[in-house]
């Protein structure tokens, strides 16, 4: 068993699973490479991607349920959004904090969400670290803590282990999905990848063209915390709830 085996088979633990993760038999093998290589290796992973979406978005759903996700599985943009009033109606929801993906804001129908009672807040924060005004940071920071949904798309997700992959921006802020109590999570068709091999991949060629950024969001289910004997809790670091909406 190599390193990489050790690692899934500690996810499957720690999740409760006792059998292999599923993913799709066709994968990019990953390696350093020159760039020459890394170009042909990104150029397999899209085709590879766009190829196989719509298997890969079947094992994601099923990988995804067993990770803690609330999947949704709807055919367009709009029927996301009728997901999202259906699951804030049902929380009796009074506030909601988004990213400004453009699948968020196609799916998302604030006067309907005013209409229900409930405030929309965009989010514009982005990259955490830069200097900003004190007091508008904090001010954000307060909207998101209080709201009771955020809700955001994802630059990737992972077949594999039900991972959805969150890359800070301007404009697409990592605490959205991690300061309301609930996170709902956008994904497209053509987001998903099979394993985390092709997401370093494809990260690999964004450091080589420096667009890597300082970190990103690996979010495989609910925030769960062990105490001190052990007990997985869910919810002290993160949201206690998540939902998962597979587009297309």
């Amino acid at each position: 068993m190599n390193d990489r085996d050790d690692f899934l088979a500690n996810i499957r633990g720690a999740l409760g699973r006792t059998a292999p993760l599923e993913a799709p038999a066709s994968k990019v093998p990953h390696s350093a490479g020159p760039p020459d290589e890394l170009d042909e290796r990104v150029g397999r992973v899209r085709e590879l991607i766009s190829r196989d979406a719509d298997n890969l978005m079947s094992v994601l759903a099923r990988v995804a349920v067993t990770s803690g996700w609330n999947v949704k599985r709807v055919d367009s943009a709009e029927a996301a959004g009728d997901y999202i009033m259906d699951v804030a109606r049902e929380i009796e929801a009074r506030s909601l904090v988004y990213s400004l993906h453009q699948v968020v804001r196609s799916a998302l129908r604030p006067g309907a969400l005013s209409e229900a009672g409930m405030e929309a807040v965009p989010i514009a924060l982005g990259h955490e670290s830069e200097e900003r005004d004190a007091v508008e940071l904090a001010d954000l920071k307060g909207i998101m803590e209080r709201s009771d949904i955020g809700v955001t798309g994802v630059d990737y997700a992972i077949s594999e282990t039900g991972t959805c992959v969150i890359i800070p921006r301007a404009g697409v802020s990592r605490l959205v999905s991690l300061l309301p109590p609930m996170h709902i999570a956008l994904v497209e068709r053509g987001q998903v990848l099979p394993s985390l091999d092709e997401l370093f991949t494809l990260r690999r060629n964004d450091f080589v063209n420096g667009d890597l950024g300082s970190y990103m969001n690996l979010i495989t289910g609910p925030s769960r915390s062990a105490d001190i004997e052990y007990k997985l809790i869910t919810g002290v670091h993160g949201p206690g709830e998540v939902h998962m909406v597979l587009i297309g």
